[in-house]
């Protein structure tokens, strides 16, 4: 994605791509997102177009022909942060042609196991996975992949807890009292079949609590009205009777990107607990940035999120398999959700819970991630590694039709 995209995946790569280049490697992104039209440059980078796969399957084996040494692809290693599985789905602007590319994929793992489409999309051009989580570490090793690890990460220096008049002053905009109990949740609206982030399920257990206590209320960063493919959670909000104790994000600011890293933490710091209990999770940025801002979470005990919990608690509930995957989230259980934040609330004002969540948060320092686990695995892929021919059925049929269009 383009660097300055607000999403987890546009952070992490306006994050490193500069560590990156800094540590002496020559650096181009592919822009599949954020940017169309124009080639440019950001921080000394060369940032390409998206193209009209949305995903850049078309325009990454030609950005790698342009900036390969003499010609050779194998010069050049791509390192790709997107949902692999797409690459050998005709439906998401065709599939795409990487043979003979030297492919690194920082993937995620949101389900459990290791979804059919991950796996064959991994295989087919040979990608050396690189797992965001310790959990996709684990799983991609149960099938014989040889994966990296490179865990997300966040501006700590940036993402910090701020004085108390400034957290008093950010709830007065908000129309928050100073002295209630505030949730937040931190969360993409996209998709509907099923709401991954667990949007009814977080409102329904709210309900339930704001029904014992006229104290707590509920911030919600995202878009309300579900304009990216996803719910409306403003008649959400009607539906559970909870419109006076909710409070959401500004539309405009949200989708002009104008929140900036500083602008978060001041939101980060006016919670009380971090609520994210999504179905699954590839890593979980946000769990990690309220723990930065000294913020306990709540999230659900699946996938990514239990290794990224220093302070605050885990949430059951039911395996869900979803078809499209082909593999298992975990649908969150709204009575045990409830009694988590219920806990949560009974936790309210206690220091040590927050200094718990900043000093596991500084683990995931965008600095040390660099040192201590980008220059290694960075190290790992300079080694050589022959590309294996393509060997799935997927990917064979691929080349078929290149040969037959080429005909």
């Amino acid at each position: 994605m383009a660097p300055w995209i607000g999403t987890g995946y546009g952070q992490q790569t306006g994050m490193f791509t500069p560590r990156i280049k800094a540590l002496g490697h020559d650096v181009v992104i592919s822009g599949y997102a954020g940017i169309e039209g124009c080639i440019t440059s950001w921080e000394g980078i060369k940032v390409y177009p998206g193209d009209v796969s949305k995903l850049n399957k078309w325009a990454l084996p030609r950005i790698v022909q342009r900036e390969a040494e003499d010609g050779d692809l194998r010069s050049v290693q791509v390192i790709t942060l997107q949902d692999v599985w797409t690459w050998l789905e005709s439906a998401y602007g065709g599939i795409a042609n990487y043979e003979g590319l030297k492919i690194a994929s920082w993937c995620p793992v949101d389900h459990d196991p290791v979804p059919p489409g991950v796996i064959r999309a991994l295989k087919a051009f040979d990608s050396r996975p690189i797992a965001m989580s310790r959990f996709g570490f684990t799983r991609l090793q149960n099938f014989e992949f040889d994966p990296l690890y490179v865990p997300h990460g966040v501006e700590t220096n940036i993402l910090k807890p701020l004085a108390p008049e400034i957290r008093d002053m950010a709830r007065e905009h908000m129309g928050i009292p100073k002295d209630a109990f505030l949730f937040g949740m931190v969360a993409n609206n996209n998709g509907q079949n099923p709401s991954r982030k667990a949007f009814p399920q977080v409102f329904e257990a709210f309900a339930m609590l704001a029904g014992k206590h006229d104290d707590v209320y509920l911030y919600i960063h995202s878009d309300q009205y579900g304009f990216n493919q996803g719910l409306n959670l403003m008649a959400m909000v009607e539906l559970f009777g909870i419109k006076d104790k909710v409070r959401f994000v500004q539309n405009d600011p949200y989708w002009w990107g104008e929140i900036t890293p500083p602008l978060m933490a001041l939101m980060y710091s006016t919670l009380d607990t971090l609520v994210n209990p999504s179905y699954g999770e590839g890593f979980g940025v946000p769990i990690i940035e309220a723990q930065a801002c000294g913020v306990p979470v709540i999230v659900t005990n699946w996938t990514s999120m239990p290794e990224l919990v220093g302070a605050g608690w885990t949430v059951e509930g039911d395996p869900w398999y979803n078809a499209g995957a082909g593999s298992r989230w975990k649908l969150v259980s709204i009575f045990d959700l409830l009694e988590k934040m219920e806990t949560a609330y009974g936790a309210r004002d206690d220091q040590n819970l927050r200094e718990r969540a900043r000093e596991f948060a500084l683990g995931y320092n965008a600095d040390l991630i660099t040192e201590k686990y980008w220059k290694p695995t960075l190290a790992a892929l300079e080694s050589p590694r022959e590309v294996a021919p393509l060997n799935n059925r997927a990917a064979r049929r691929h080349a078929q039709k290149r040969r037959k269009a080429a005909a």
